[in-house]
């Protein structure tokens, strides 16, 4: 199913459902076992956005920290299965499969129907106003359960306890948060919440510098790529400048985007196209083995800040604020046009440009970009590896 047809069908069908939740609960209470919580059994839900889903490993460590015993499980959609395996977010994970709406009608309810067997202490739900995971969460037996509130729905009515989510802190913030309502993980036991984390992948480096330009902005938002003669110029300087590999990485339906992007490129000898080559585990792997990681707001980009890697990213319908890097070392271009950002929680995610293409990923200063990038580039802890790519170039000019 397409992301716009699954937003409609929360929206409308998502409100009407819920409306009929919010009756029956006030007629008959909430679905809560009032036994002594033992903690054995733990569900996290998370459905949208492979970035969105890495944040959430922070808060997730912090309740496995607090409940040590516990079994933990994980909601997801098909879609993420391959990035869930790789963070080891729990030791059960289960996916919707959303290939079309039969398949999403039948394996909702036979997950539903699977999950329900568990009995759940707590459910943590890091969906953000979604009506869909709201509605899972009425249907389970739990003893707690935590959920975001925006005041102007009935989500409110199937969590035990919910918190609003904040604009104005970072996400993986919001989801510490999140966990934290709960008073023992609170003052559980201290985990590092500073940076999400990844499973120990073998980089694949094979010598010499790379850097990743990662043209990818997934089918959420499209409007949060550069343009594409933004990457051309910028390839082609750093190939030409810095004697590097350059690998240029996107998803299976951005093949034909980043392939024009790559014909048009100069240095095609320092440049490899990966676009849709890659599976998760791999361009992780990629990520890994780069000196930085160059791209727009997308699920790379937290990929790069698991594995601490410097990235330079360019925001425009997203805040740099919700969802900006979390490596040691960043670089962000944003415009803070008095229209930005147009896409939050609120909305479902959904970009609403006022204009005919989003002039807030049109208006970047190439000069001034790469200018800023060079500087950047070269202050990384490199400069030994540049050096070596010189005198090698240099020799096998002089053969």
């Amino acid at each position: 199913m397409s992301i716009s047809l699954m937003k409609i069908i929360d929206e409308y069908a998502g409100r009407i459902i819920m409306y009929f939740i919010s009756v029956f609960k006030n007629i008959n209470g909430n679905n809560i076992i009032n036994t002594d919580i033992s903690h054995k059994n733990i569900l996290f839900i998370k459905f949208w956005g492979i970035g969105s889903i890495i944040l959430t490993t922070a808060a997730v460590r912090k309740v496995k920290a607090t409940y040590p015993d516990a079994k933990i499980f994980f909601l997801t959609l098909n879609t993420n299965m391959e990035i869930c395996k790789e963070i080891k977010c729990a030791d059960e994970i289960i996916s919707i499969n959303i290939s079309n709406p039969f398949n999403f009608i039948t394996d909702f309810y036979k997950k539903t129907f699977d999950l329900r067997k568990n009995n759940f202490d707590i459910i943590y739900d890091f969906e953000f106003y979604t009506y869909f995971s709201a509605i899972i969460v009425s249907l389970m037996k739990c003893k707690k359960s935590f959920g975001f509130d925006n005041l102007k729905n009935n989500r409110k009515i199937v969590f035990t306890q919910t918190i609003p989510f904040e604009d104005k802190i970072h996400t993986k913030d919001n989801f510490i948060h999140l966990v934290n309502t709960d008073e023992s993980v609170l003052s559980g036991n201290y985990v590092n919440d500073e940076l999400p984390s990844l499973s120990a992948i073998t980089s694949n480096a094979n010598g010499g510098m790379k850097i990743t330009i990662n043209v990818n902005a997934s089918k959420l938002a499209y409007e949060r790529r550069l343009p594409g003669e933004y990457y051309v110029k910028m390839t082609d300087f750093i190939a030409e400048h810095f004697s590097c590999k350059v690998i240029l990485t996107g998803s299976d339906d951005e093949a034909e985007y980043v392939e024009n992007i790559y014909r048009q490129v100069k240095e095609k000898n320092h440049v490899d196209n990966l676009c849709g080559k890659t599976s998760v585990k791999e361009l992780i792997s990629v990520i890994k083995s780069s000196a930085c990681l160059i791209t727009n707001d997308s699920g790379p980009l937290h990929i790069a800040s698991a594995l601490n890697i410097p990235v330079i990213a360019f925001f425009g319908p997203e805040s740099p604020q919700r969802y900006g890097p979390l490596s040691c070392k960043s670089l962000v271009f944003y415009k803070h046009l008095e229209c930005s950002p147009c896409m939050s929680v609120s909305n479902s995610k959904t970009v609403n440009c006022i204009y005919d293409s989003p002039k807030c990923m049109e208006q970047f200063d190439i000069t001034d970009v790469i200018r800023k990038v060079n500087k950047f580039i070269r202050e990384l802890k490199v400069p030994e590896k540049i050096k070596e790519t010189k005198i090698q170039n240099l020799k096998r000019n002089q053969l």
